[in-house]
């Protein structure tokens, strides 16, 4: 990257949301990859100048009959490729739902090797479109780049090491991201209730509000996170929800914070219901 691209004083492995002021600032960088997450149907009519499309559904799979979880890593590298993404390359991504999509994007990037810069737009496009700032139409064309995968075990756990933190042969903070009715087992499709130890953070509790999809001030969030018990940023935590889709977030937005070792049960409650494994309504 080039000395006045303005990113270069960002650390290149770091993971977290910037603002519109920042991204719109940095729109001519052509160094800088902008991804839109979904938004098939009107992509080609307004996006974020010099933002490519990729569909949520590129990003997963049915394995194992559990759904949701991460596409295969070789089908996963050639996407990113034809997106012009390579290991390093610095990316923002954006879309329509909080975060949800953008943040389980970059979380699968950072799963499958990408160690460049990433982040997603705070607001994402309605907040972006409230600020009157600028949009395009058309296709973006890029130069496809290449991705070379890898599993990096930093942001990835499996079941069995989620059994273990439940049991009580592991040491880790669990964090159920769903909705309270989930966590305390008021629904009618099983498993009911929340895994063993964990504690109960509903992602959308780090928003400003139900129609303002921007993070809440991030002392306010902090200040709701160490009121769980999670407060020492070495300390290591483990995020789920149903299909990790909305645990992706809260996923992020700890690695915002500075929490250091934070990783994504990818199998989820939907894993969890298809092994059987045991659930509390404690």
């Amino acid at each position: 990257m080039n000395a006045s691209n303005g990113i270069q004083d960002q650390d290149p492995s770091s993971m977290c949301f910037v603002q519109p002021e920042w991204l719109a600032s940095r729109l001519k960088n052509t160094d800088l990859r902008i991804v839109q997450l979904d938004g098939e149907k009107y992509y080609h009519q307004f996006h974020i100048p010099g933002a490519v499309q990729l569909s949520y559904g590129k990003l997963v799979t049915k394995r194992n009959e559990v759904p949701g979880v991460m596409a295969d890593p070789a089908d996963l590298a050639r996407e990113f490729g034809r997106l012009g993404i390579g290991n390093e390359t610095p990316v923002v991504a954006y879309d329509l739902t909080g975060g949800l999509d953008a943040a389980r994007f970059l979380w699968t990037l950072a799963t499958v090797g990408h160690t460049g810069f990433k982040a997603v737009l705070d607001g994402g496009l309605p907040d972006w479109h409230a600020r009157n700032r600028p949009m395009e139409s058309g296709a973006v064309q890029v130069l496809e780049a290449v991705f070379q995968w890898r599993l990096d075990g930093r942001w990835l756990v499996e079941h069995e090491e989620v059994l273990a933190v439940a049991e009580g042969r592991r040491e880790a903070i669990l964090v159920d991201t769903r909705s309270a009715k989930e966590y305390q087992g008021m629904t009618v499709r099983g498993p009911r209730g929340h895994i063993r130890g964990a504690v109960h953070f509903d992602w959308t509790d780090s928003l400003a509000g139900p129609r303002d999809l921007r993070l809440k001030a991030l002392p306010e969030i902090k200040g709701q996170l160490a009121e769980l018990g999670i407060s020492d940023p070495g300390r290591e935590i483990i995020l789920y929800c149903e299909t990790a889709h909305r645990a992706a977030h809260t996923w992020l937005l700890m690695l915002h914070l500075g929490y250091e070792k934070v990783r994504l049960y990818d199998g989820s409650i939907a894993e969890w219901r298809v092994l059987d494994l045991p659930t509390t309504m404690d």
